[in-house]
């Protein structure tokens, strides 16, 4: 079995200063082996916000993770 991240944790994340990366190596820290996962669904979900940001340095942020 295996995680599939919502948009919110990772928006939770960027909000506490984690960057993408940061935050799936600590979830996958914590899952105890198993596969942990981003849905198509939130890459969209985050590309969006990342359009609509409202700071260059949030647009940044966004911008990183849907790459």
């Amino acid at each position: 079995m295996g995680l599939i991240l919502d948009s919110s944790v990772l928006i939770a994340a960027e909000r506490k200063g984690m960057n993408a990366r940061q935050t799936l190596m600590e979830i996958a820290g914590h899952a105890a082996g198993e596969d942990v996962a981003v849905s198509v669904i939130t890459l969209i979900e985050l590309a969006h916000g990342a359009a609509r940001a409202d700071t260059q340095e949030r647009k940044a942020m966004r911008a990183a993770v849907s790459a």
